[in-house]
């Protein structure tokens, strides 16, 4: 990311890259999730057990079969709706942070990215709370809920390559896998709903290689949030 675009939107964060947009297409093949809490609606296969699994609560991640990966859903509202345009923009502009900025490039172009996604990846948390990407993502209407899954170490585990992190807005997640080396989530889409997931890291890579497929086996374009 260039000087302008980190001075004017990555206070909390530093410089770093702007954002990787990746939609790859290999399918997922089906696996069993560690506990989650959560509303979640699952596939045909992995119905009953989700239902088992899930509980009240924060739930610890635990070892996950061979080819499926551990994952932990530590936020889930399904109910959520993402806000409509008209009041993102409203909330943007009365923020200082944004303000008058939204009106030009590079930031106008950022937030218009940001609006365009409704899945999201995270390979590090950053120095402070992630004030642009909850803003920018729409997801400010739900910030209160999310510090659940920071509460713990969790910020440190992702900034040590442990962890990475998944925001599904409008999708629920199906299933995890790690397979060809790249992780592959299956998603179903739904009207409403946000989904935050953590899931232990199977590489070191750089860049998170992920594909995110729907159940009927539609690939699906997922923006990076590292900075």
């Amino acid at each position: 990311m260039s000087q302008v675009i980190a001075t004017a939107l990555l206070i909390s964060f530093g410089a770093g890259s702007v954002g990787l947009v990746t939609a790859l297409n290999q399918p997922a093949q089906s696996f069993t999730p560690s506990p989650m809490h959560g509303n979640l609606v699952s596939a045909d296969a992995a119905g009953s057990a989700l239902g088992q699994l899930m509980g009240q609560g924060h739930a610890e991640m635990q070892s996950a079969p061979v080819g499926s990966v551990s994952a932990d859903i530590c936020l889930s509202l399904p109910d959520w709706q993402r806000p409509s345009e008209l009041a993102q923009t409203k909330q943007l502009e009365a923020m200082p942070r944004y303000g008058v900025a939204l009106q030009a490039d590079p930031l106008a172009d950022m937030a218009k990215t940001w609006w365009s996604y409704e899945i999201f990846s995270f390979t590090t948390y950053g120095l402070s709370a992630r004030t642009d990407p909850l803003y920018l993502s729409g997801i400010w209407t739900a910030v209160d809920d999310t510090w659940d899954c920071y509460s713990g170490d969790q910020p440190e585990q992702i900034n040590r390559g442990d962890l990475a992190e998944l925001w599904l807005l409008h999708h629920r997640l199906v299933g995890l896998e790690w397979q060809d080396n790249q992780y592959v989530a299956t998603v179903e889409p739904a009207n409403t709903g946000l989904q935050l997931v953590q899931f232990l890291r199977q590489e070191s890579a750089l860049e998170l290689p992920l594909s995110i497929v729907t159940t009927t086996g539609q690939a699906l374009a997922v923006m990076s949030g590292d900075w």
